[in-house]
C-alpha cells in the first residue's frame, strides 16, 4: 500500500513529483492502489460492523474482485518496472488477498461446512496478518500515515482471525471498526499523494520519515 520505494539511495516518488522529475514513461501508480485497497476495505469494515444488513455482503465481491484485487495485481506488476520493491510485494500480496477472499466466499465455501470455512477464514485471516507484520516494519522508512495504516490492518486482521475461530460477532464487530479506521488513513494518504501531485506542492502531509 506505499506509494514509495523504501531504498535509501533514491529519493522518496513524491519528492521526485515535486522537483518535476517525474515524466519519465511510468507515472507513480500507488495511489491508484491504494484507493483500491482502502475502498473495498471500508464497504468490508461497514458489514463487519453490521452497519449495513448481512444479505449485502455479495455486493462486496465484484469490488474485491475487480478494484481491490485486479488494480493492485495491476499496480503491483508496474511497480516492479519502477524498481519498487516494496511497493510490487505490498500490491502483489494484497491484490491476490482480495481475489481470495472473493473466491472464497463465492465458490469455495460451498465445498464445507460452516465451522470449517470460519476456521479456513481465520487461517486466511492470521497469514496476511503475518505477512502485514513485516509489511509495517518495512514501512518505518517510508512515512508516519503508512505506518499507522500498516498497524492498524494488522491489528484488524488479528482481530477478524479470532472473531472467525472463536465465532465471536463482537471480535468481528471490532476488526469491523478497526478496518474502516485504517480504509480512512489509506484515503488519506492517496489523497495526499494525488493532490500534493497536481498542486506541485505539499498540501496535506503524510510526515515522511528522514532516511
Amino acid at each position: 500500500m506505499a506509494t514509495t520505494a523504501v531504498q535509501t539511495s533514491q529519493p522518496s516518488t513524491i519528492d521526485r513529483d515535486l522537483a518535476g522529475a517525474s515524466q519519465g514513461p511510468l507515472a507513480d501508480p500507488g495511489a491508484w492502489a491504494v484507493i483500491a485497497f482502502a475502498t473495498t476495505s471500508f464497504m468490508l469494515g461497514v458489514y463487519n460492523t453490521h452497519l449495513i444488513g448481512q444479505g449485502s455482503l455479495p455486493i462486496v465481491f465484484p469490488v474485491a474482485f475487480f478494484f481491490g484485487g485486479l488494480i493492485q495485481i495491476l499496480v503491483g506488476l508496474l511497480e516492479i518496472g519502477r524498481g519498487n520493491v516494496f511497493g510490487a510485494v505490498v500490491f502483489g500480496s494484497y491484490g491476490p488477498f482480495w481475489v481470495i477472499f472473493g473466491a472464497i466466499q463465492v465458490w469455495f465455501a460451498k465445498m464445507a461446512t460452516p465451522s470449517s470455512v470460519d476456521a479456513g477464514v481465520a487461517l486466511f485471516l492470521a497469514m496476511w496478518a503475518v505477512l502485514t507484520f513485516f509489511f509495517l516494519i518495512a514501512s518505518l522508512r517510508t512515512d508516519w500515515v503508512l505506518v499507522a495504516v500498516f498497524a492498524l490492518i494488522f491489528v484488524g486482521l488479528v482481530l477478524l482471525a479470532i472473531g472467525f475461530q472463536s465465532g465471536s460477532v463482537t471480535w468481528i464487530k471490532a476488526g469491523g471498526w478497526v478496518t474502516i479506521a485504517f480504509a480512512i488513513l489509506a484515503w488519506y494518504h492517496a489523497a495526499a499523494d494525488v493532490i500534493n501531485f497536481t498542486f506541485g506542492r505539499r498540501l496535506l502531509s503524510v510526515g515522511r520519515i528522514p532516511k
